[in-house]
C-alpha cells in the first residue's frame, strides 16, 4: 500500500505485459459521485475526466500520467504511471531536511509548468501540497498527481472547499467562497514555505499574521511567499507572475549564462 484516505486506497503494482511499475487507484463511489462529459469519450468519473484532459497531447512530463482505467459497480480503479525510484515531498523533507533554496526552485519551477498546463487544459487541481508532490530521487524530477479533489476551471467563484483545510486560502473562511488564480497563489506560497521552513506559515489561514523567516533565506525568497501570501485575494501573484519573480529569474538567467559560455 502506497496510502489510504478517503477516496479509496493506492497500492504499487506492476504491469505484467512488460513489467513497468505502476500504481493502482482503488476510488470508492459516493452519493457525491460526480461524472463529467468529454468529448469523444461520454461520461467519466470526474477525476478520471480531468486526468484524461492534462493527459491530451501534448503532454507535461510535470504530471502524472493515468495509463488506464475501469469503472465497477461500487467504485473505479485507476492505473497511474509510478516512477522509481520516487518518493512525496512531505517525506522527502522529513527523511533530509527542508531544501535549500536552489532545490526549492527548480522545483518551483516544475510545479509551475504543472500548473500552467493544468490551466491550459481548463483543469484546477485544488490540493497543491508537498504530499502531493513526487519526486523522482534519481533525477529529480517533479510530478503533481491525485487530482481527486480537482474541476474544471472556471473564471467565477468555487462555493464548495475540497482539498486540504490547512492549504485553504483565507477567503475561503471569510466567505466560503474562492476563485481559481488566487486560491492556487496561496497554496503555492504555504507549499514553498513548508518546503524551506519545515512547517506550516500560520497556525490557521482562518488568521494570517506575520510570518517569520529563518535568517538564512534570501530577501528575494522571503518578498515571493510574502506575496503569495496576501491576505486579499486580488494582490496574490499570478503563475505567471511568480515564473517572472527575480527570485527564479536568477536561476534561468544563470542557466542561460553556464549555456552560452
Amino acid at each position: 500500500m502506497l496510502g489510504q484516505g478517503g477516496f479509496g486506497s493506492v497500492f504499487a503494482g506492476t504491469r505484467s505485459s512488460d513489467g513497468l511499475p505502476v500504481a493502482i487507484k482503488y476510488v470508492t463511489k459516493d452519493e457525491e459521485h460526480e461524472d463529467t462529459e468529454v468529448e469523444g469519450q461520454g461520461l467519466l468519473p470526474l477525476e478520471v475526466a480531468l486526468m484524461t484532459r492534462v493527459n491530451s497531447a501534448p503532454a507535461c512530463p510535470n504530471v502524472l500520467k493515468l495509463l488506464e482505467w475501469f469503472e465497477h459497480p461500487g467504485r473505479y480503479v485507476m492505473i497511474l504511471e509510478r516512477p522509481d525510484p520516487c518518493q512525496d515531498l512531505h517525506s522527502f523533507c522529513e527523511e533530509n531536511g527542508c531544501l535549500d533554496e536552489s532545490q526549492a526552485k527548480k522545483v518551483l519551477m516544475q510545479l509551475i509548468n504543472a500548473l500552467k498546463h493544468c490551466e491550459s487544459c481548463g483543469v484546477f487541481h485544488r490540493d497543491v501540497k508537498p504530499q502531493n508532490l513526487l519526486i523522482c530521487t534519481d533525477t529529480n524530477e517533479i510530478k503533481l498527481l491525485d487530482f481527486g479533489c480537482g474541476h474544471l476551471l472556471k473564471d467565477s467563484e468555487y462555493k464548495e472547499f475540497a482539498g486540504t483545510l490547512s492549504f485553504a486560502p483565507p477567503e475561503w473562511f471569510r466567505s466560503h467562497s474562492y476563485r481559481a488564480g488566487p486560491a492556487t497563489a496561496w497554496s503555492l506560497g504555504v507549499t514553498l514555505y513548508q518546503l524551506l521552513c519545515g512547517s506550516l506559515p500560520f497556525r490557521s489561514a482562518r488568521r494570517v499574521r506575520r510570518l517569520r523567516f529563518p535568517r538564512h533565506l534570501s530577501a528575494d525568497c522571503r518578498q515571493l511567499i510574502r506575496w503569495c501570501l496576501k491576505a486579499a485575494a486580488d494582490d496574490r501573484p499570478s503563475l505567471q507572475d511568480i515564473e517572472q519573480h527575480p527570485w527564479l529569474q536568477s536561476t534561468v538567467l544563470l542557466r542561460l549564462s553556464c549555456t552560452l559560455l
